[in-house]
């Protein structure tokens, strides 16, 4: 009997140093029009630092200029588009932009954000929505999602 309480013992603090070591993952937004939804993972965010350093995220991205393999999200003219943040990107502010131009003035700090989708036709590859969260100087994170008809 000794040698099998031993042995659980042994068992839940392997178990505890492997979850120790895994990495968190970074934080998400998910982005929703109509009856569809998308999830998409952060493309950097700042672990340890308060801010991103100079090249760990494209400036490409964060203009909209290029948005890459984000995931997409078919939007109609008129449609309203939501958008969901977890928790740190909320704590940290956020603000939502269209091809680089921002829809809010100052960041949002809550965990949802809505607007309606302008009625302008989309260019054949998307637009991107960009999700940055931080401040113009001290930017956290980075997500993208390209919205496509």
């Amino acid at each position: 009997m000794r040698t099998s309480h031993v042995l659980l013992a042994g068992t839940v603090a392997l178990a505890g140093g492997i979850l120790a070591g895994c990495d968190q993952p970074p934080p998400s937004i998910t982005a929703f029009s109509g009856s569809d939804s998308v999830r998409s993972p952060a493309l950097c965010w700042a672990f340890d630092t308060g801010a991103l350093t100079s090249g760990q995220c494209a400036r490409e991205i964060i203009s909209g200029e290029q948005i890459g393999d984000a995931p997409q999200l078919p939007v109609g003219a008129g449609n309203v588009v939501g958008i969901s943040v977890d928790t740190a990107i909320a704590e940290a502010g956020w603000i939502p932009a269209i091809a680089g131009q921002r829809l809010v003035e100052t960041p949002i700090t809550d965990t949802y954000f809505r607007f309606t989708f302008p009625s302008a036709q989309l260019p054949e590859q998307g637009v991107g929505l960009q999700v940055l969260a931080g401040s113009s100087q001290e930017l956290k994170g980075v997500w993208a999602v390209r919205l496509v008809n």
